[in-house]
């Protein structure tokens, strides 16, 4: 066998391997993505489910604007300084913290210290910005990362 043939056969070892590894990497993502659609993340989703009645809306409050939120994430606290920049008094505005001393005081916005209520609505990942209906139900669910537009999150249309 002479050197180049040995190469070439090598050559194409290596590549009968890197497609097998591409078409592996590929069936994965699909398979995450079937799994996405119907809500299979290791975690029960929240959005159609009651909120504990610790951070649902009071009466008079239209809707909920409850962020699940990690006292070492400094997304979160920009999060935070953001949220709370929600004026409007027919929206609670509330934060479920692992600890509130780490985050500042900000009036008209509430940091509740509840593991139970946190552990109900964590998905997995913080900060997640819920929003909820005036029964305390959640109607929608957003994962917040550095790209995302936080006073275009927060803005809340007028009643229907």
């Amino acid at each position: 066998m002479s050197v180049q043939l040995a190469v070439a056969l090598l050559a194409l070892l290596v590549a009968l391997f890197a497609l097998v590894a591409l078409v592996a990497v590929y069936a994965r993502v699909r398979a995450l993505e079937a799994a996405r659609e119907i809500g299979l993340s290791g975690y029960a989703a929240v959005v159609g489910r009651a909120a504990p009645p610790s951070v649902r809306p009071r009466p008079g409050q239209r809707i909920g604007l409850v962020a699940v939120l990690d006292a070492d994430c400094a997304l979160c606290h920009a999060v935070w300084d953001a949220l709370a920049e929600v004026t409007d008094t027919a929206v609670r505005v509330v934060a479920l913290v692992d600890r509130s001393d780490a985050f500042a005081a900000h009036p008209g916005a509430e940091l509740i210290t509840d593991p139970v209520a946190r552990a109900e609505l964590f998905e997995g990942f913080a900060p997640t910005v819920l929003r909820l209906d005036a029964a305390g139900t959640v109607v929608e669910r957003s994962f917040v990362d550095a790209d995302v537009d936080l006073p275009a999150l927060f803005r809340v249309g007028s009643p229907a």
